[in-house]
């Protein structure tokens, strides 16, 4: 990973949306590109059970600490962010959604929001009971009460569908 400061005297070899190959001294280093400038899109998913009472989360190193955070991740150049929230379902559960079964929950803008780069985040709910595996089903209750666990935003988001949903 490349952080503010580090020289490069490599060939770049590859640039994809945020993401960057580059090669010298026959060793590949990869890294991501965050601009401020210019906001990203990205989604997250609030993917709940038919209750709503469970939610799937994962684990990020963010910082250098595992924190918890809901699926999400940012659209490609040719998705539509309904496209990128199926891909991140799909992704992280296996479970296959149609964009029309997405509902679109909420809507982040502030430049502020993540230190690294200004994110545009659309976050959507996804009613899924298809998944038969109780390790990823989180009770929402339980982990509300964990609120210094959580990376970003996503403890706030969870909150604010526990209460107004």
């Amino acid at each position: 990973m490349f952080k503010k400061g580090d020289t490069i005297e490599m060939e770049i070899e590859e640039i994809n949306h945020n993401h960057i190959s580059v090669v010298g001294d026959g060793n590949v280093k990869e890294g991501k590109l965050y601009m401020k400038e210019m906001p990203k899109v990205t989604v997250e998913c609030l993917i709940v059970n038919e209750d709503e009472d469970k939610l799937v989360l994962l684990t990020e190193e963010i910082n250098g600490k595992d924190m918890t955070v809901l699926p999400g991740g940012t659209a490609n150049p040719d998705e539509s962010s309904g496209q990128t929230g199926c891909r991140i379902i799909k992704e992280y559960t296996g479970y296959e959604i149609d964009s029309g079964d997405l509902q679109l929950y909420d809507f982040r803008s502030n430049p502020d929001r993540d230190e690294r780069q200004w994110l545009i985040s659309v976050i959507y709910i996804a009613k899924v009971d298809k998944i038969n595996e109780p390790e990823m089903w989180a009770n929402i209750d339980e982990i509300l009460q964990m609120e210094d666990s959580f990376g970003y935003d996503h403890h706030r988001i969870i909150q604010n569908f526990k209460y107004n949903c």
